[in-house]
């Protein structure tokens, strides 16, 4: 049995949200907004300098006192209004832009001019620079700052918009929630896994998309228009009686307002004039696929085929969890799933027209450097290559996933895309398998901080809690049976249910360690706190912090040489994780449709992936 790490590495401070403190200052009665200056304006948009009206508040950063503001009449339907620090060099640009080597940014499109748009813009300093989008045709307000400041800190940043009464906003994905948001609802924006219960309602899932469609009813007709705020850090969208608020903490304002005026044109915009439409899929992708944790082997795979065929139900594809790994390590077979007899079950599935669909995590397993049987070459290559996030810039960034202490790919580099597609043509010339289903990719470590730095030597080391299958714990599972089977069949039920608890009876069961509270943290001129930040968003999990259960903020990337951190870009891995993915896969294919689908997507995501997110 491996060793367990104890439950308190994966603890974190804990945190106060902003939206639960009380206490809290109110951004809007302290900050002091901007005036706008040097207004140059043409029939393709507007260009200002934005100054700080006041005395810095630094409510929850530092504020930034010099900005710039750029309107631009990208097409009939989209207005596009971004407000960015006027003074950006190499050192701070990763900051406060969201690349466009990660998510798509439009442009103009030709011809397009206020004279031929469908929204119009307009704007005042009185008593602070606020603006407003409307409709040209019927001069309706779509989103409305008037009354109110907007606040712009290095990493705080806030804008409200009136709303009508009763709005009906929709979108803001993921979370389990109402289709229609309501009124008295905030959206979160931190990508998380819950492994205790993945199904919480009104709370951040696995993914960020941060646009939403408002529908106005009135005289027997309605209309609909679409905003979305491209930036990929923290966030919080706060749906009150009379008003959103949309507050970061980080990056700029980069907005854009869809015309519609209906839920499909806006739906259209959204994706063509934006992030890209859907991937087309493989045709065999769109049936059914049978999977589950807990498949023994090889065999255990072929029978649930045949009683699909059995009964008659049509199967396309079967997937396989980490069940069929060597000590969970990604790229390897353990002992009930060798090679060869995986090639006879994939010729055999493959023959009826089938397919083989295992799971994919994106971290790599850090072997115990004392012991050469422990050697793994991904590790090694990926080492060679230098494409693991770093845990600043001395040493590599240890966490812990299901394998034990591991260390994550840097997709941001070109080096990475180079080592996953490796890994992959690698692996299919062992086994033909027909597309994978990336997990974890949030991305999700199990312990805070760099915890494995100088504790390679205890891998392979178990996670500090219970997985199902364990023997000595309340969640062992007899995988006979299917989850819930006891309601139907109590009698076996209470049999089965009895031998688990005499064999849990011989092991001592988990604690959990209590964790720090931490206290609001002040703005400090020059310092930008990337774990603990001012404004605390609401992460739904234990203790709200940033550092629970992920890749720490703080750890950087490679994109040298002034690295970015995860604090940016944490949104984002699962997005740009999942695009190489699919870019190896079309490589491994020879230019044929991949079947591929990821836990956690960011806006433009459908562009090359498939999605799966909560317990289903």
């Amino acid at each position: 049995m491996q060793p367990s790490l104890a439950s308190s590495y994966n603890n974190a401070p804990s945190v106060l949200p902003n939206i639960l403190d009380t206490s809290a200052p109110n951004a809007q009665n302290v900050c002091p907004g901007y005036k706008a200056s040097n207004v140059q304006q043409s029939s393709s948009g507007l260009q200002a300098d934005l100054i700080l009206a006041g005395t810095p508040c630094n409510v929850y950063g530092n504020d930034i006192q010099s900005l710039v503001l750029s309107v631009q009449y990208q097409s009939k339907s989209r207005l596009a209004v971004s407000i960015v620090p006027k003074y950006l060099a190499p050192h701070n640009e990763s900051l406060y832009l969201l690349s466009e080597q990660f998510t798509p940014r439009p442009g103009a499109e030709d011809g397009s001019s206020n004279t031929t748009s469908d929204l119009t813009f307009s704007w005042s300093n009185d008593p602070s620079f606020q603006f407003e989008v409307s409709r040209v045709s019927s001069g309706e307000t779509i989103f409305s700052t008037y009354g109110k400041k907007i606040v712009f800190e290095d990493q705080f940043l806030e804008l409200v918009t009136s709303m009508v009464p009763d709005y009906n906003v929709y979108g803001l994905a993921e979370s389990f929630h109402s289709f229609r948001l309501g009124n008295n609802y905030t959206q979160t924006f931190w990508n998380a896994y819950n492994l205790d219960n993945d199904q919480l309602p009104d709370v951040n899932g696995h993914s960020t998309h941060p646009m939403y469609l408002e529908t106005r009813y009135g005289n027997g007709s309605s209309t609909s228009h679409g905003v979305y705020a491209r930036n990929a850090h923290g966030q919080e969208w706060l749906l009150r009686e009379d008003a959103v608020t949309y507050r970061t903490i980080g990056g700029s304002f980069d907005l854009y307002f869809l015309s519609g005026p209906d839920p499909k044109e806006v739906i259209s915009q959204y994706q063509v004039g934006i992030i890209n439409t859907p991937v087309m899929q493989s045709y065999w992708s769109l049936g059914f696929h049978q999977c589950r944790w807990g498949y023994l082997n090889w065999t255990n795979l072929r029978d649930v085929v045949e009683l699909y065929a059995e009964q008659g139900i049509q199967l396309e594809g079967i997937m396989n969890d980490l069940d069929y790994l060597n000590l969970n390590r990604i790229f390897t077979n353990n002992a009930n799933y060798p090679v060869d007899e995986g090639k006879e079950f994939l010729d055999w599935l493959h023959s009826r027209g089938q397919y083989y669909l295992p799971i994919l995590d994106p971290n790599v397993y850090a072997p115990d450097p004392t012991n050469a049987s422990d050697a793994y070459a991904p590790y090694d290559r990926g080492v060679e290559l230098d494409v693991f996030i770093r845990n600043g810039n001395d040493s590599l960034y240890y966490g812990a996933e299901w394998n034990g202490f591991s260390v994550w790919p840097d997709f941001t580099v070109p080096q990475t895309q180079q080592f996953w597609t490796e890994q992959m043509a690698e692996y299919r010339k062992k086994l033909a398998f027909d597309g994978f289903w990336l997990d974890v990719s949030d991305p999700t470590s199990w312990c805070t901080g760099s915890c494995g730095q100088y504790q390679r030597s205890l891998n392979p080391v178990h996670v500090p809690f219970a997985l199902p299958g364990d023997p000595n714990t309340s969640i062992a599972v007899d995988f006979r049976y299917p989850e819930m089977f006891n309601v139907t069949n109590a009698t076996e039920a209470a049999s089965a249910m009895a031998a688990r608890a005499s064999q849990m009876s011989a092991y001592p069961s988990m604690t959990l360690a209590p964790s720090p509270v931490l206290g609001r943290t002040l703005a400090t001129p020059g310092v930008r706190n990337v774990n603990f930040p001012p404004y605390a968003i609401n992460n739904f999990l234990p203790g709200h912090s940033l550092l629970k259960q992920v890749i720490a903020p703080n750890a950087t990337h490679l994109d040298g040489p002034y690295n970015s951190t995860e604090y940016e870009l944490h949104n984002l891995y699962g997005h740009l994780s999942g695009n190489a993915t699919y870019n190896a896969l079309v490589e491994v294919y020879d230019g044929k449709r991949p079947w591929f689908i990821s836990r956690s997507t960011f806006a433009g995501s459908g562009s090359f992936a498939g999605h799966w997110g909560k317990f289903t």
